[in-house]
């Protein structure tokens, strides 16, 4: 079941809304939708009860036929049948986005959600030692691939909050985190997209305190050993900006 979902994710389809954002629930007359709601076109001759439900997000301005692209799908256990999330063309929402704007709906039904699109956040951490900066990375304790500390968002959070708490939970640290962020997109063998979001922070503490369950250990490198030994050609991008924006600082304060 779950390889034939994510198949679906991320595929155009065309869209045919019936219901309107605000209009009532059927089954629960108190309650309204937030979204509009809607089913595939292709759909369109069957009876009602036999259509696919589509939840449609940022769709305020679209007509009542568009193309959008299909976001989530949901497993009702009370249900074979699918329900899908979908939003206009150019338009993307991560599982943060539609869990917060449609999980009290889904919630009653104890709802099984897959997503197109997820969240990952992460901090690029420094620590100054007078001639020179290094950098901590994580090395997967399995495959040695070394990488920066990040993890998936957390339902509630901001992007700023997940990154310090991705930080805190893997090394103990509390890093004082800079405004300064950067973001890339990224996509998986399963179709999936994920989107990295990356703060710089630096930190002080002395002893790291790694969870004993962790699946890597923390590895402390100079600028090049660092860039030599990160595998993925974005991170070592995101490396460079890294260096240049801390070496930016430090002339700040040396007042060169």
């Amino acid at each position: 079941m779950h390889n034939t979902r994510n198949l679906l994710l991320g595929r155009d389809a065309d869209i045919t809304v019936d219901k309107q954002q605000g209009s009532r629930n059927v089954g629960r007359k108190s309650m309204s939708y937030l979204v509009k709601m809607g089913f595939f076109t292709a759909e369109k001759d069957l009876p009602k009860q036999e259509r696919h439900m589509i939840y449609i997000m940022g769709a305020e301005d679209v007509s009542d036929e568009f193309r959008g692209k299909i976001l989530a799908t949901i497993k009702r256990p009370s249900s074979e049948r699918l329900l899908f999330v979908a939003a206009p063309e150019g338009k993307l929402y991560c599982e943060q986005q539609i869990s917060e704007c449609l999980g009290f709906y889904e919630r009653q039904h104890k709802s099984d959600f897959e997503f197109y699109m997820t969240i990952v956040c992460g901090m690029i951490l420094v620590k100054d030692y007078g001639d020179t900066i290094r950098f901590l990375l994580a090395e997967d304790r399995k495959t040695k691939k070394i990488s920066f500390i990040k993890d998936v968002i957390s339902y509630g959070e901001s992007e700023k909050q997940a990154s310090v708490r991705v930080v805190n939970h893997y090394t103990g640290i509390k890093p004082d985190t800079d405004d300064f962020r950067t973001e890339y997109m990224l996509g998986s063998g399963e179709g999936k997209k994920q989107k990295t979001i990356m703060y710089f922070g630096t930190y002080t503490e002395k002893k790291l305190r790694i969870p004993e369950d962790c699946s890597f250990r923390t590895v402390n490198l100079e600028f090049d050993k660092a860039i030599r030994s990160l595998d993925d050609p974005q991170e070592r991008i995101l490396l460079m900006e890294a260096k240049e924006h801390y070496d930016k600082k430090r002339k700040g304060r040396s007042g060169m």
